[in-house]
């Protein structure tokens, strides 16, 4: 893993040690984060820091260019949702008399919208968000701009966090798009079934149960057998795969052909092994199996981001919308892997004539430091490393709805250290096919890891990937 300046310079003056457990909670809350005025001592210390590194080590940085915008229309934003257009609004000052707005929803008929007008540039847009599923099939391509093209300096950017950077680079690490928010991830656990079925519902003392794949795979034993099987401590072996996805040292396509990391190899062992012994309920993540045991109280944990827990176990999810019934049940500790799951981007097409009111707004959203604090007093995390680090040892993010924890130091490491550098563009794909096979081999459908391996391949030669 490549580590820039900036991540190193952390590592070594901004120290985050240990994880911050719970903190007093406040008799009144704002409406995201908590308040309080009384000293919370914690376990986590974080040192000053002095200064910010100035440039960003790895990156080819072009000439940056003094820019324009080449007529008085208005700017054109495309969108899989209507996010970063709400915060245009909100720290840009645009309206709609300044933009033109296409939002698609859907993943498929989005990129096929995008792949459309970026063909020929008839109706394309200025810039344009993505998911961070296809978002490199874009940044990837000669169909977006770096963001030295708007006129934004790497310099603007020291501060980010170095796998959102690497994420958006194209071969050569030329940086093209932006991250907002961050999404590093761990493991969300229902305290009270902690407690009864692994013996603690300390953040710090329950880090040794998810500690190494061995240890997920002995608590899940220990919480099947202590409740007859009915409760689970994951729902499906999918639940740990992005994490264990984490863990390459190299990417799907190495020298010209398709690479099996050894660090993966250990998935079909671990996935078998949860399968054979009936350690979980073989649910796929997004299923509605999957999400129903969210709330029943027969799955100890669920992996993810806070995005994941606003929207998916709908532990804050906001005003109007249903929340969970176990909400403030719930802590964080840390996963096997440190890795991030999901994310948004934001890119200038090649079309781009609008480059000076692009750069203001993606400025204001991305890079504006008291734009990016008020989000964090929203309930975000962003991409920020100086503003995460300072939130993890502020007690007004001691959050209600995670039974007083703050969540920041564990997510923050995970975010200091997750590794976007052997993604490839069609990432996404590779991940399903691979998650197909695992669950086949497990159904018994292949006798070796072998035989599933030359199935994985041969799937992606019928697509045409190889």
């Amino acid at each position: 893993m490549r580590i820039n300046r900036l991540t190193a310079w952390l590592l070594s003056t901004a120290m985050v040690t240990g994880i911050v457990t719970s903190c007093n909670l406040p008799a009144e809350e704002s409406t995201t984060v908590s308040e309080t005025t009384e000293t919370v001592q914690t376990e986590t210390t974080v040192t000053e820091t002095t200064a910010i590194p100035d440039d960003l080590e790895g990156y080819k940085e072009l000439s940056v260019a003094d820019v324009t915008d080449e007529d008085e229309g208005k700017i054109m934003i495309y969108g899989y949702n209507s996010e970063f257009v709400g915060l245009a609004e909100k720290y840009a000052g645009i309206t709609t008399n300044d933009y033109s707005f296409i939002e698609v929803s859907d993943s498929a008929d989005y990129q096929e919208k995008l792949d459309a007008v970026l063909s020929d540039g008839y109706d394309a847009p200025d810039i344009f968000t993505c998911d961070a599923a296809y978002a490199r099939k874009y940044l990837a391509s000669d169909n977006t701009i770096a963001i030295n093209d708007l006129g934004i300096d790497y310099a603007e950017c020291t501060n980010m966090f170095d796998y959102t950077l690497r994420f958006a680079s194209d071969d050569d690490s030329v940086i093209k798009g932006l991250s907002w928010k961050v999404c590093p991830c761990g493991v969300f656990y229902e305290r009270s079934l902690a407690e009864e079925y692994l013996g603690t519902s300390d953040p710090d003392e329950l880090a040794a149960s998810f500690a190494t794949w061995d240890a997920v795979t002995e608590s899940a034993r220990k919480v099947n057998n202590a409740s007859d099987g009915s409760v689970k401590l994951i729902s499906g072996y999918t639940e740990a795969y992005d994490a264990f996805l984490s863990t390459r040292n190299n990417g799907w396509i190495m020298d010209g052909g398709v690479n099996i990391d050894t660090s993966i190899e250990g998935l079909f062992d671990f996935a078998k092994n949860l399968y054979d012994e009936e350690l979980t309920f073989n649910d796929e993540r997004w299923s509605w199996a999957w999400n129903d045991h969210m709330s029943d109280k027969t799955v100890v944990s669920y992996w993810g981001s806070l995005q994941f827990a606003k929207y998916q176990l709908q532990l804050n999810p906001g005003e109007g919308t249903t929340v969970n019934p176990t909400s403030g049940d719930w802590g964080m500790t840390s996963a096997p892997a440190d890795y991030f799951s999901g994310g948004s981007w934001v890119m200038a097409s090649k079309y781009c004539d609008k480059k000076a009111a692009s750069a203001d707004i993606i400025r204001a959203v991305c890079i504006n430091e008291d734009n990016l604090k008020e989000m964090v007093n929203r309930g975000e995390f962003v991409n920020n490393v100086t503003i995460m680090t300072e939130a993890a040892t502020d007690d007004k993010f001691c959050l209600e709805w995670l039974g007083g924890q703050n969540p920041y130091p564990i997510l923050l490491n995970s975010a200091l250290k997750a590794d976007a550098s052997h993604l490839i563009t069609d990432e996404d794909i590779y991940d399903r096919a691979f998650n197909a096979v695992i669950g086949a081999y497990c159904e018994g459908a292949f006798e070796t890891v072998k035989e599933a391996e030359d199935a994985f391949k041969e799937q992606l030669a019928e697509d045409g990937l190889i």
